[in-house]
C-alpha cells in the first residue's frame, strides 16, 4: 500500500469505513438542541405582520383569531418556532415555520462558528421573493415577513413543510428524488437575468482564490499526515481555479444536504422541499450534487444519485451530457467543496466531527481522481 492510501486508511478507520443503506434503511439520527423561552411579547408584532404578509398573497383581508407558537426543537443555526395559526372564517388553523435570521439571537453552536451577518438571511428571503416557485419547484410559501434592523427584527415567516426531513432516512428512492429535484431546478435556473441574480454571489476565480487563501492559513495549524493531505489538496485545487471559474453556472443552494431536504408525501413517490437558502449561489449545480453525495455511501449508491440526476438533466434540457467531462466536474467541484469546508471547520474542529469527515473525503478525491498532482509521498507513522 503506498504511503498516501496508508493516509487514506488511517482517516477512513477514523471515520468508520463505508456503509450500505440495506441494512439501516430507515435508521433515524437526532441531535441536542437547546431550547428557548417563547417572548410572548412579541405575539402581537408576529400576529400584524403575519395578517399583512397573508393579506398581500391573498388579495384579500385576513385577521388571525388564535396564534399558538412552540419553539422547534429542530432548531440549527436560528431559533425557530412552529406556529398554529386559526384565521377568521376558516375552520382548518394554517401551520406556519417562523424563523428569527437576526445574527445575535443564534443557537449556542451556530454563534461559535458564524459571524455576524445580516446578508444570508436577506438572500434567503430574496430568492423566495425573486426565483423560488411553490408551483413550479415545490418550494415553501413565503408568508410575510419583518426586516428592521432600527429595531432588529428579522423575521421570516413560511408555510410549515412538516418534519420529515431526508437527513434521517438512508434509502435510495428518496435520496435520488432528491437528486432529480436538483437537476430540474439547475435547468431551470441557468441563464437568468441578471436583474433576477444580481444578488446572487458568484463562484468566480476570486470567490475561488479566497477559498485558497483560508486553505493556506490553515496549513500551519495541522501536522504529519493532515498537513500533508491538505497541502496537496490546495494544490490540485490552485492548479484548477480558471477552469473552475469558467464552468456554466446557474442557481445553486450551497448547502444541499439531507438536513436541508424535507419529505412530503405524494402518488408518485416522495415529494421533495428544500429549506434554508442562505447559501444560494451561481456556480456549477454539480456542487449541489457533491454535496447530496458527500459522505459514507457506497459507490454503487453514490453512481445511483449521479445516473438520477444526468437521467433528469437530460430530460429538462434536452441535451446529453459527456459523461466523462461530468465526472471531471464532479471531481473538481468536490476538491473545491473538501477544502472550502475543512477552511470552515478547522478554527473549530472540536465542535463538530465535520472536519474529520472533510478529510475523509479529501483523502479518497487524492487518492481517486488526482494522481497526476500528487508530489512526495505522505509518510504515516
Amino acid at each position: 500500500m503506498s504511503d498516501l492510501k496508508q493516509s487514506h486508511g488511517v482517516l477512513w478507520r477514523m471515520m468508520g469505513g463505508e456503509r450500505s443503506t440495506s441494512a439501516i434503511a430507515t435508521k433515524k439520527r437526532t441531535r441536542a438542541v437547546e431550547p428557548r423561552p417563547i417572548d410572548e411579547r412579541l405575539t402581537p408584532a408576529i400576529r400584524r405582520t403575519l395578517e399583512a404578509g397573508l393579506t398581500r398573497l391573498r388579495g384579500r383581508p385576513v385577521r388571525i383569531q388564535n396564534l399558538r407558537r412552540q419553539f422547534s426543537m429542530g432548531s440549527s443555526s436560528f431559533p425557530t418556532e412552529r406556529l398554529r395559526v386559526s384565521l377568521k372564517g376558516e375552520k382548518r388553523p394554517l401551520l406556519v415555520f417562523f424563523k428569527d435570521l437576526d445574527p445575535n439571537h443564534q443557537m449556542e453552536k451556530a454563534r461559535a462558528v458564524r459571524p455576524f451577518d445580516l446578508e444570508p438571511g436577506r438572500r434567503e428571503l430574496q430568492m423566495y421573493e425573486t426565483i423560488l416557485s411553490p408551483e413550479r419547484f415545490g418550494t415553501l410559501h413565503l408568508y410575510g415577513y419583518r426586516w428592521e434592523p432600527e429595531r432588529s427584527r428579522f423575521w421570516a415567516f413560511f408555510e410549515d413543510g412538516g418534519r420529515t426531513v431526508l437527513h434521517n432516512y438512508l434509502d435510495m428512492p428518496r435520496w435520488t428524488a432528491a437528486a432529480r429535484w436538483a437537476a430540474r431546478f439547475h435547468a431551470a435556473t441557468r441563464g437568468l437575468p441578471d436583474t433576477q441574480t444580481r444578488f446572487l454571489p458568484r463562484y468566480d476565480a476570486a470567490h475561488y482564490r479566497r477559498c485558497a487563501e483560508r486553505v493556506a492559513q490553515l496549513l500551519p495549524h495541522l501536522e504529519g499526515a493532515e498537513h500533508d493531505l491538505v497541502a496537496r489538496g490546495l494544490e490540485c485545487f490552485v492548479e484548477r481555479i480558471e477552469w473552475l471559474s469558467a464552468l456554466p453556472p446557474c442557481v445553486l443552494h450551497g448547502q444541499y444536504f439531507g438536513k436541508n431536504i424535507l419529505l412530503r408525501r405524494s402518488t408518485r413517490g416522495p415529494k421533495v422541499v428544500v429549506i434554508d437558502w442562505e447559501t444560494a449561489a451561481l456556480g456549477p449545480g454539480t456542487f449541489d450534487l457533491v454535496s447530496l453525495t458527500a459522505g459514507k455511501w457506497t459507490s454503487d449508491e453514490r453512481d445511483a444519485m449521479r445516473r438520477a440526476y444526468c437521467e433528469q438533466y437530460e430530460a429538462e434540457t434536452g441535451r446529453q451530457i459527456d459523461r466523462e467531462a461530468f465526472l471531471e466536474e464532479l471531481a473538481g467541484v468536490a476538491l473545491y467543496q473538501a477544502l472550502e469546508w475543512l477552511a470552515w471547520w478547522g478554527p473549530h474542529r472540536a465542535l463538530s466531527r465535520h472536519f474529520g469527515n472533510f478529510l475523509r473525503e479529501l483523502a479518497i478525491l487524492l487518492e481517486r481522481d488526482f494522481g497526476p498532482c500528487m508530489g512526495q509521498t505522505v509518510e504515516v507513522a
